[in-house]
């Protein structure tokens, strides 16, 4: 999948925030040395194609997760940056999974609503998409 660098709330045509180029220069100096056991270190290590990929995921989760104001130059190359880092940090990880739950049981009471979580925990998720960290 060859990548259209642009603004994807604007350009249909777009499908990433940011180059494969400019996603590399961005990652390498945290990433030098970076342990191949984290994800940043198994992103360098993917093929171009790989990386790519997970670009476009992380640009498309980025703008269907997220309404910004209107982006400017240097505002979409700070989205970009963002795109990069979830790209990396999501290596080996569905960004467009159900929402884990793990822990102790635990329910909340407020007056006649109560809530009871399977085994106790709460995750980070938005509309269904859910990110471990």
């Amino acid at each position: 999948m060859a990548l259209i660098v642009g603004n994807l709330l604007t350009d249909p045509a777009a499908n990433s925030f940011i180059s494969l180029l400019d996603a590399e220069a961005y990652l390498a100096d945290e990433g030098a040395g970076a342990d191949l056991t984290t994800p940043l270190g198994r992103w360098f290590v993917l093929d171009p194609g790989e990386k790519e990929s997970s670009l476009v995921r992380a640009s498309r989760w980025l703008a269907a997760s997220y309404r910004f104001i209107p982006l400017d130059g240097a505002s979409l190359s700070r989205v970009g940056h963002v795109a990069a880092r979830l790209a990396a940090e999501s290596t080996g990880t569905s960004m467009f999974t159900g929402v884990n739950v793990t822990g102790q049981k635990k329910r909340v009471k407020a007056g006649s609503v109560e809530v009871e979580y399977v085994d106790g925990s709460m995750t980070a998720h938005a509309a269904g998409m859910y990110w471990p960290w």
